[in-house]
């Protein structure tokens, strides 16, 4: 019991003394390595989510216009072109969106070390900002009220509740999809920002 205490007192000394230590500073060139390394890797997710899911509404979009032209289908020409105008609606929803993917802070690299730090935090900070702004309430909002206004439509307009409820699930699963799957790679960067560097 004694050897055990011993141990146990040995093991909070060390921890105790090693968590006064302080820190090694963080460099200013390993700072700004660890903040475009930030940038680099939520460019890389925002280009990955913005090019995918307007790329996927457009495709829909284009598809579903296309089919209410050609067919003769009463039924199917409605449901057609309410798809389409969610798809198209979604992609005007891409298109206003804060989180876009751009390259403001690769012109940076002619400047000194102590502006391109400042810019380059403020930019990462400015990404975060943005990305925090898509996906709250109101988006959410939106995204139901397309979806139960889709299926409205074909209800009312056809009577056909089987028909609108064929519509608005999708609609309302790919939407809340989209709002989920937004990047956060520059929230959770800035997060750790200013925690220290592993010794």
């Amino acid at each position: 019991m004694t050897h055990r205490r011993a141990s146990l007192v040995s093991l909070v000394l060390l921890f105790s003394l090693g968590a006064s230590l302080p820190c090694r500073a963080e460099e200013p060139a390993e700072r700004l390595a660890r903040l475009r390394s930030a940038l680099d890797a939520d460019e890389f997710h925002v280009r990955l989510w913005w090019y995918g899911w307007g790329g996927l509404f457009a495709g829909s979009g284009g598809v579903q216009t296309g089919l209410a032209a050609i067919t003769s289908d009463p039924a199917f020409r409605t449901d057609s072109l309410v798809g389409a105008t969610t798809s198209w609606l979604a992609v005007a929803g891409m298109a206003l969106t804060p989180v876009k993917p751009e390259q403001r802070w690769a012109t940076l690299l002619d400047a000194p070390v102590e502006l391109q730090l400042r810019l380059a935090e403020a930019e990462l900070r400015d990404r975060a900002r943005r990305e925090r702004q898509v996906g709250g309430w109101v988006d959410h909002t939106l995204c139901v009220l397309v979806a139960v206004g889709a299926g409205a439509y074909v209800w009312l307009h056809d009577n056909r509740p089987g028909g609108a409820l064929m519509l608005a699930i999708p609609d309302l699963v790919i939407g809340e999809l989209e709002l989920w799957t937004v990047p956060h790679t520059a929230v959770h960067a800035v997060e750790t920002l200013d925690a220290p560097p592993v010794p």
